[in-house]
């Protein structure tokens, strides 16, 4: 694997056909795992089991589940070559487990691998395309959120079933965070089976947890990953050491995609430090959260799951389109909060969406952008020259 551009998909055409029997599980098969965490393994016969005898293998759980979109189809090329490959096609998934309350603002999903060598992959899925996941990890801002609920519950369950086989815990953004939350909440006497927790580009923590006795004993067993324009996994607060990998990408957003992070053998490629792109980055956001009061975040949480509630808009995605900005001003103009409450959400919209366009616009956009004398819009995602003829109604809703 001479070539630095290589990814996980490469690491499996080098690797795959040593099964984990031969060669032990690493960091680079850690974050395979944290990566099938994000398909949907429901479809997939007794994939929820928690008896390891009727759990399908993952060659037959891939396709079972290949033919259903959802957020997690972009790692389906990746859980192919696993299903095909000596290495990985007799793991088996079990104790697959997915929870999206809308009510409760959670948006909750795990899985458990077992290695034929007999090692058990607790990996927890970071946040996906629906808005109730993402008004999650606003509450996150705040204090605990319901995920850190079940993530207890479920590591546990698991810790409960393979009563004498080592553990390892992952996670990618939220996933990150949950991983780390629920290891380090274990029970003494499963604890001491926990080899090693990965936190791949996730969020830390507000509150006093990271002041915990629970926190400070995970912390030699834990081992955090950040890219260099990591936006992400830089908010709130961690005292776990910082591995910065290189991406084969320089945009903020898609680096944080785990498909894009550089392979290096059985490792992830470092990077010495973040370059000042990065920091730059980790400085937008921060100045952002901190320029928000804790009552400020309640609200803003508050307000956007009443309007999000009251709209037609369901996913991030949508939220990201040129057609949804109006509208989203639109609601948070006809909302029935205070007229205070309202100039506190525009703004605070206008942030976020400004900060949306800074880490989704490539450069050349921008570039076009700027031909056009439209640089200095906010929120505007990736724009297509059929959305052009909306862009006036867009910066007259914006700067209201």
């Amino acid at each position: 694997m001479k070539n630095q551009k290589t990814t996980m998909l490469d690491y499996l055409d080098w690797r795959g056909d040593l099964p984990f029997t031969i060669n032990g599980i690493n960091e680079v098969d850690c974050l395979v795992f944290a990566s099938l965490s994000y398909i949907d393994f429901n479809p997939a016969e007794f994939a929820g089991t928690a008896n390891i005898n009727s759990a399908p293998a993952l060659s037959v759980a891939y396709n079972q589940v290949k033919d259903v979109k959802c957020f997690g189809s972009m790692f389906y090329p990746l859980c192919r070559k696993c299903a095909v490959s000596e290495r990985y096609k007799d793991v088996k998934v079990m104790f697959y487990k997915s929870i999206l309350d809308l009510e409760e603002q959670t948006q909750f999903s795990a899985v458990t691998f077992v290695l034929p060598s007999g090692e058990v992959v607790v990996a927890f899925r970071g946040t996906d395309d629906s808005l109730v996941g993402w008004q999650e990890d606003f509450n996150m801002a705040v204090g605990t959120i319901p995920a850190h609920k079940y993530a207890r519950r479920y590591i546990c369950d698991v810790a409960d079933t393979f009563t004498d086989r080592k553990i390892y815990v992952v996670g990618h953004s939220k996933g990150g965070n949950l991983a780390v939350w629920a290891a380090a909440h274990l029970y003494d006497i499963h604890f001491e089976r926990l080899v090693k927790v990965y936190d791949f580009d996730g969020p830390g923590f507000y509150g006093d947890f990271t002041d915990s006795e629970e926190y400070k004993k995970i912390l030699g067993k834990t081992t955090k990953y950040v890219v260099d324009a990591s936006i992400i996994g830089m908010l709130l607060s961690s005292a776990t050491p910082q591995v910065v990998v290189d991406s084969t990408k320089h945009n903020s957003m898609l680096q944080h995609l785990t498909n894009t992070w550089i392979v290096c053998g059985t490792s992830l490629s470092r990077m010495r430090t973040r370059s000042g792109r990065g920091i730059n980055s980790q400085d937008v956001i921060e100045e952002l959260i901190e320029s928000l009061t804790i009552d400020e975040r309640k609200q803003f949480t508050a307000m956007l799951a009443d309007i999000i509630s009251s709209s037609n808009i369901t996913t991030f995605s949508e939220l990201k389109s040129i057609e949804a900005i109006p509208k989203v001003f639109d609601m948070i103009k006809n909302s029935a909060v205070s007229e205070e409450d309202k100039k506190l959400m525009q703004d605070i919209m206008k942030r976020v969406l400004n900060i949306i366009k800074n880490n989704t616009l490539s450069r050349t956009g921008l570039d076009e952008l700027k031909e056009k004398g439209l640089d200095k819009l906010s929120g505007l995602g990736e724009l297509k020259e059929k959305g052009l003829n909306k862009l006036s109604s867009i910066q007259k809703n914006i700067r209201k």
